[in-house]
């Protein structure tokens, strides 16, 4: 690549920070618009797996973030009895896992992004794109460049002004999350998670200082969407955590619902989407930010072998597209074995869930995401391009 080169990004988020600061690295001069007034997250907990990892690894951030993040050896899924259905050992490298507070990984990327010498604007919402390379303000301005990057979420303005949205929409998911000061409820380096009818919830470490929680129920399951928690309707399910439902009660929640997104292309002209502009999915396998950084950090490469971006663009997608949308379809799986299971056959699900974790081949599909680096030498960009 040479440094004649122009981005125009939409979104500080994962997809954004990491595509910028790939491309500033390689001579590239880029901007960012930001709609919010700060780069920031907004959630309580992040789970790095090791397609993501590798790309943070490569650019040498690991060493700034991984004292504030927790490499986790264990997970394991437990019945509201407390038996063990499932457990995982998270110590290979195909299997990493590391926990973080949702805003340190955002940080380190957005001083990795500026130290490259990209521009960051904040309060600067986008509306539209052209495929030719443009992306226009909400203020009416337009900003030209030889590759534009929609990184704008699951509402992408950019999708939906190239008319590339296939389906977008909210499941009926209700997502309640939280990031609880200190480590005794997690004092081991694992996650565990429980479940019980239609509902889960789950606690891991989460770096030196702090416990993820989150929890999962229908949407439809008005006593579990409450917000704070209803302590009485969760400790029916999990009687055992009773301790901890009084805790997360007097703490701040953090409430969302899961997104599902396809496009009918990832690309037109010179304009991409990344992350889940692309392809939002449920965060039942925690994918969907590190997804955003491998198929960026793919997507660099191909910008490198090819230099007629329209195409590289093109060809980038054919190769990393087919993992993305495996992932997507095995995250709404999970999410449905828990929503539309029926209560009465629970024990089928355990023993479902028993034989994932016993086949190795299973396990290995489900997590294919996991086990697929992104796309870094020319070798491999050659062979996915055939």
């Amino acid at each position: 690549m040479t440094g004649s080169k122009h981005a125009e990004i939409a979104g500080a988020g994962y997809a954004g920070l990491t595509m910028a600061m790939l491309l500033a690295q390689r001579g590239w001069t880029v901007t960012v618009h930001e709609r919010s007034d700060a780069v920031r997250e907004i959630g309580a907990g992040i789970f790095l797996h090791n397609n993501g990892l590798l790309v943070l690894e490569e650019a040498g951030l690991m060493e700034e973030l991984a004292p504030k993040g927790e490499r986790l050896l264990r997970d394991r899924m437990v019945d509201h009895r407390g038996r063990v259905m499932q457990e995982r050992d998270l110590s290979g490298p195909n299997t990493r896992r590391w926990s973080f507070p949702r805003q340190e990984p955002i940080e380190v990327l957005h001083g990795a992004a500026s130290r490259a010498g990209v521009e960051i604007v904040t309060g600067s919402a986008i509306k539209s794109a052209h495929p030719d390379g443009v992306l226009v303000g909400e203020d009416g301005r337009d900003h030209r460049a030889d590759l534009v990057i929609g990184a704008d979420g699951h509402r992408s303005a950019v999708r939906s002004a190239l008319a590339l949205t296939r389906l977008e929409r909210r499941l009926p998911t209700t997502s309640i999350r939280f990031l609880l000061p200190g480590r005794r409820l997690t004092p081991e380096p694992m996650s565990t998670e429980y479940w019980s009818r239609r509902r889960r919830i789950a606690l891991a470490a989460c770096g030196p200082d702090y416990t993820y929680c989150y929890m999962a129920c229908p949407e439809s399951d008005s006593p579990g969407s409450e917000a704070p928690i209803n302590v009485e309707s969760w400790s029916d399910h999990f009687p055992k955590l009773r301790e901890v439902f009084e805790l997360l009660h007097r703490s701040e929640a953090y409430k969302a619902y899961y997104s599902w997104v396809q496009a009918h292309a990832w690309s037109r002209g010179n304009v991409a989407l990344l992350g889940d502009a692309a392809h939002a999915l449920p965060p039942t396998l925690g994918q969907g930010s590190n997804l955003a950084m491998s198929n960026a950090r793919s997507l660099v490469t191909f910008l490198e072998r090819i230099k007629d971006v329209p195409a590289a663009l093109v060809a980038w997608e054919r190769a990393v597209r087919p993992t993305t949308e495996a992932t997507q379809a095995w995250a709404r799986h999970y999410d449905r074995l828990t929503k539309y299971w029926p209560n009465s056959m629970s024990g089928v699900r355990a023993r479902i869930i028993w034989a994932f974790g016993a086949s190795p081949q299973l396990s290995a599909r489900m997590r294919r995401a996991d086990r697929t680096p992104p796309i870094t030498d020319l070798v491999r960009a050659q062979k996915a391009m055939r």
